[in-house]
């Protein structure tokens, strides 16, 4: 008898995990999202400003998040997820404080550096994982994107308002209180996890990381999530720029971003519907690839022609390429490595998702003006790279069972004293 299959659908507890994550992310990341189009001018206004040092102000927060993914990740594993959110949250928020009050560049540079200390989004996929079933772990993901998403598509609309009505130190301020609303969130409605595995004493550092880096498709993944940061990062830098020098106004870039966001959003959720009910992750991961060269060639098309029109096909093409990998990315993370491994796992992948953006930003300012074909090469290059590995990456029904085998061999041999 043919076996009717139902699309799976999301407990009451998993409905409250997802409400209650996605509710701290669009905070937290709204506060993040909030400064990116109005920091550099507004920086400018403080003691000792130079625009090398509001550079070095404005990564510090990305450089400094993307060091600290893989302990934090690491760090959740032993101690629990919501402990170390908790802590990361208060860490981000006690740097949104000391941004309100810098009146120096220089302060302004610690505040960001202590901004990125809290390093929780590793770890909050990883509770993400604990805390919903396997079969819609995509959709949950997915959810978290989304509130990512919607984030970030009020603060561009808003910054300029709240720029000019709060100011810089005004903004660092509801930011901060922001956060302190997502820090009452994980306290009050987010659920613990009902039990965590019992590790061995020798899952030191260097135990856990060798588990990860041994699995092949732990590689692919986190190598994706260094592509797309890179694309990010360097899309966000180029094609604002280059509307503005063809007559856009910044107040006018919401008539490009809204539509952008409305495809990235719909190319989201298909992808992830394809993913988990027909399993076809490798063939969505192929796909993400293609729109992400398509991007790269609208580019070079509208460098050599000098025509708006391709760049802006190019934003197109790569958001809807980068929101393939939003929500289906951090699901395979989990799928691919054991219990006790998972934030470990996800440090991995949100370490490289981070250097991918310091990369990818730090590259196309030094090679936009005079060298923007080399820069395209190495974006495609990267590309080429993360298409060439997922040729062979396996659809994820039981590929974590050789991982789990592993750690089960790990976690019963005896320790040996001298």
């Amino acid at each position: 008898m043919h076996k009717s299959t139902k699309t799976p659908i999301f407990t009451i507890p998993e409905k409250r995990t997802i409400y209650s994550l996605s509710g701290i992310l669009f905070f937290r990341m709204f506060g993040i999202f909030l400064i990116l189009p109005v920091f550099s001018l507004l920086a400018m206004d403080l003691k000792g400003a130079t625009p090398f040092l509001i550079g070095v102000a404005f990564g510090a927060y990305g450089l400094t998040q993307g060091l600290l993914q893989l302990p934090f990740g690491m760090w959740s594993d032993k101690v629990g997820r919501k402990k170390v959110i908790l802590i990361g949250l208060s860490l981000f928020i006690a740097g949104n404080i000391i941004a309100a009050f810098a009146d120096s560049i220089h302060w302004m540079i610690v505040a960001r550096f202590l901004q990125g200390t809290g390093a929780i989004s590793s770890t909050v996929f990883a509770l993400i994982a604990d805390l919903t079933r396997i079969e819609v772990r995509t959709r949950a993901n997915a959810a978290l994107g989304a509130s990512i998403g919607i984030a970030f598509a009020f603060a561009f609309g808003t910054a300029p308002f709240f720029g000019e009505w709060l100011g810089l130190h005004g903004m660092f301020f509801m930011i901060a209180l922001m956060s302190v609303v997502s820090l009452f969130l994980v306290i009050t409605t987010v659920p613990s996890p009902k039990s965590r595995p019992i590790l061995p004493k020798n899952n030191t550092f260097w135990a856990m990381s060798k588990i990860v880096w041994d699995e092949p498709t732990l590689r692919t993944i986190s190598w994706g999530g260094f592509v797309c940061g890179a694309g990010l990062s360097s899309t966000f830098f180029l094609i604002p720029m280059i509307l503005v020098q063809h007559g856009y106004e910044r107040s006018e870039l919401w008539m490009i971003y809204l539509p952008m966001l409305m495809a990235g959003g719909v190319t989201m959720i298909l992808a992830a519907i394809l993913a988990e009910v027909w399993n076809r992750f490798r063939e969505v991961m192929l796909f993400g690839i293609v729109l992400l060269f398509i991007s790269l060639i609208s580019m070079g098309i509208g460098q050599e022609q000098g025509q708006l029109m391709w760049f802006v096909v190019a934003l197109f093409f790569f958001f809807m390429g980068f929101n393939v990998f939003e929500p289906i990315l951090p699901s395979l993370v989990t799928r691919s490595t054991t219990e006790d491994t998972k934030g470990t796992a996800m440090g991995f992948y949100n370490f490289a998702q981070f250097i991918g953006h310091f990369f990818g930003a730090s590259v196309a300012g030094a090679l936009y003006v005079n060298n923007f074909f080399v820069l395209l090469l190495l974006l495609a290059l990267g590309e080429i790279w993360f298409f060439y590995s997922a040729l062979s990456f396996p659809n994820p029904e039981k590929q974590n069972t050789k991982l789990q085998e592993k750690q089960i061999l790990r976690n019963t041999i005896p320790e040996t004293s001298n």
